[in-house]
């Protein structure tokens, strides 16, 4: 009997969904590899660009405040005062960005809502099963 199901057509099939099933999982996990890869190398090219355009626009911001210190300058104030005037002015800004974003820095990041959320959600299963 034991030889009769050796060569019967359940075990082979059995054997034969395995291994595609197998087949089908290494098939998949290359796949997610290969998209992960793509997806990484999408992301590093964005920042790249990101990096190009900081550079960019920090040559933009330098430009418009040397506008701004001439500009003082072309209504009769010296040069150096128009400097000044101007440097004492992105100092302001600066102060500000800098406290607002040490103010958001020390704000815990425990996400507090699902917590109250979760044991919400716990009492009341062990509620439904007392």
């Amino acid at each position: 009997m034991g030889e009769h199901l050796k060569h019967s057509a359940l075990p082979r099939a059995l054997s034969e969904v395995i291994g595609d099933v197998a087949d089908l999982l290494q098939k998949e996990i290359q796949l997610a590899r290969t998209e992960v890869s793509e997806k990484i190398s999408t992301k590093l090219r964005a920042g790249a660009w990101l990096s190009v355009t900081a550079g960019a626009g920090l040559i933009a911001v330098l430009l418009v405040v040397q506008a701004l210190v001439f500009g003082i300058a072309a209504y009769g104030i010296a040069l150096h005062w128009s400097c000044l005037i101007v440097a004492a002015v992105m100092a302001a800004i600066a102060a500000i960005a800098f406290f607002t974003g040490k103010a958001d820095a020390t704000q815990s990041v425990t996400p507090t809502r699902s917590i109250h959320q979760m044991k919400r959600d716990y009492s009341t299963v062990k509620e439904q099963l007392t």
